[in-house]
């Protein structure tokens, strides 16, 4: 996996400023583009390169996306191996789509619109208790190091905690959508 915020110049951290991630992004991205070169290996470097930036700021600037790449570089759990999910929300899930299955059915907009709504919600919830857990990760105001010790069992429970909140997170953003 690439590091998205050594390819961009940023600091380690969930918070990350957008405005300063576009800067460079452009900047990179015309640093490394294809047709500033004329030898076809130079250019072929920088067609990688460049898929490589545009990959890095897709990450960087959707927070779940984000999220994922950040816990993978602090060596939290992958989602491939932990499925782990808050208690209670696949009840709460299943209630939500049921009721949002019903508004479908019966093409009542302002219903689907409110289980919409509640997703999105939700969904903000999650994103701010993930914020939380990483800033847990800083208490210095210092961005962690994917080279620091992270055995520690206080910190292994934080990064396991923003595992299930990204695993219920994936929920929400399916009913968004579905919605």
């Amino acid at each position: 996996m690439i590091n998205p915020y050594q390819a961009l110049g940023l600091p380690l951290s969930f918070e990350v400023d957008l405005s300063l991630a576009h800067q460079r992004y452009i900047a990179a991205s015309a640093a490394n583009h294809p047709d500033r070169f004329t030898d076809p290996l130079d250019q072929a470097d920088a067609a990688e390169r460049s898929a490589l930036i545009n990959d890095a700021y897709r990450t960087l600037k959707d927070p779940a996306s984000r999220a994922e790449a950040l816990l993978a570089l602090l060596g939290g759990p992958a989602k491939e191996s932990d499925k782990s999910l808050p208690p209670d929300l696949l009840m709460e899930m299943m209630e939500a789509r049921e009721g949002l299955d019903e508004a479908k059915d019966t093409g009542d907009q302002s219903q689907i619109n409110k289980w919409r709504d509640w997703a999105t919600q939700r969904h903000a919830v999650h994103l701010s208790r993930i914020a939380e857990l990483f800033s847990q990760l800083t208490p210095s105001g210092q961005p962690p190091m994917p080279s620091q010790d992270i055995s520690n069992a206080t910190t292994q429970a934080t990064l396991k905690a923003v595992r299930t909140e990204l695993n219920a997170l994936r929920y929400f953003e399916r009913m968004i959508q579905e919605g």
